[in-house]
């Protein structure tokens, strides 16, 4: 499990807007996504596939979101190298600044061996971040 927090400069309502908003458009806060499609919508779930181009390479993969006030999980379904799930949680700390944690619980499906991508899950973070105090 690979956990990264930070402060974001807004409020509990705009943070958890924006983590919604994320399901439909990943681009905006995960670096490297494109080709984002929509497969299946309900009130308490969304099926997501996209692409994702790392210096490694393009990855296809399809998750399962799930998302209750305020824990959005995207579980995977679909991936040729790892199984797992992200969690986004968020709490208000004070005033417009929201605490934004992202953890990572995935595993090599050949190995078992846990991910440790600390400068992913921190990178994707940061960008969040960026996304959601200039919006």
């Amino acid at each position: 499990m690979v956990q990264f927090s930070t402060t974001v400069n807004a409020s509990l309502e705009k943070v958890w807007e924006h983590l919604i908003y994320k399901i439909e458009n990943p681009e905006n806060f995960v670096p490297g996504v494109s080709d984002v499609e929509i497969i299946e919508k309900k009130n308490d779930f969304v099926i997501r596939q996209m692409k994702i181009t790392q210096e490694s390479g393009i990855t296809i993969l399809k998750e399962k979101i799930t998302f209750v006030p305020y824990k959005v999980r995207f579980l995977l379904v679909d991936h040729p190298k790892y199984e797992g799930y992200v969690d986004n949680d968020i709490k208000e700390l004070a005033f417009n600044q929201t605490e934004v944690t992202f953890t990572i619980n995935w595993v090599d499906k050949e190995t078992n061996a846990e991910v440790n991508n600390y400068e992913m899950v921190k990178n994707a973070v940061l960008k969040t971040k960026n996304f959601i105090e200039e919006n």
